[in-house]
């Protein structure tokens, strides 16, 4: 069941590629490039990504309000890996849609079995070029963290890199987090990617977590 979980922890579900092709789609489709280069200048300088991500169904969750981020959690089995997963709500960290994002995921084998460190954040920095994200700090100490992917998404002759890293935390770690938050640095070869994650997202996908591992 380690083997599964580990598999699954560097995945990033096609969560994230979803969004930002459907977003491109929908800028580029009939439309001039002198209009397309007015909406990104819109989504990258004035950060009105979150207001489109709104207009075609993608929840704008406040990160810091549990209740809200509560009601915006998934909780899916999959028969294949017998594991169940519980995701958080995507929160635009910058409330800019071409900007970074990250959420909260964790995993419970329903026959009781350890999988070691159970949560996960998984972070999503974009950026023009490379820059190779891979090694996360918090609170002057190194943070687990899986390198997941690194992707290319393009839009005519526009184009982002969309770099995807993993923060491990365990229960424990997350029962502290729910208390205090939880503000941490990724560093790369060529740049480096900050965010806090309030005490609130942390409290409310650990009661998710506890309360589908008690009913499995």
């Amino acid at each position: 069941m380690r083997q599964a979980a580990a598999a699954v922890k560097g995945q990033s579900f096609g969560l994230f590629s979803g969004v930002d092709v459907h977003v491109m789609f929908v800028l580029c489709r009939g439309a001039e490039m002198a209009i397309f280069r007015v909406v990104v200048a819109c989504l990258l300088l004035a950060g009105c990504g979150a207001q489109l991500a709104a207009a075609y169904g993608i929840p704008i969750v406040p990160a810091g309000q549990k209740e809200q981020v509560a009601r915006n959690i998934s909780v899916k089995h999959d028969p294949h890996t017998g594991l169940i997963n519980v995701s958080g709500p995507l929160i635009f960290h910058d409330r800019n849609l071409f900007g970074n994002t990250y959420l909260i995921r964790s995993w419970i084998d329903p026959k009781g079995r350890s999988i070691d460190d159970d949560f996960q954040i998984l972070v999503v920095g974009r950026y023009p070029k490379r820059v190779y994200l891979k090694q996360a700090y918090a609170d002057g100490e190194k943070v687990s963290t899986t390198a997941i992917d690194r992707e290319r998404v393009s839009c005519a002759d526009f184009c982002i890199i969309r770099e995807v890293v993993g923060l491990n935390l365990t229960e424990e770690e997350m029962a502290r987090r729910a208390e205090t938050g939880m503000s941490f640095k990724v560093l790369g070869r060529r740049a480096s990617l900050t965010m806090t994650v309030p005490p609130g997202y942390f409290s409310a996908i650990l009661d998710a977590h506890r309360k589908a591992r008690g009913a499995a």
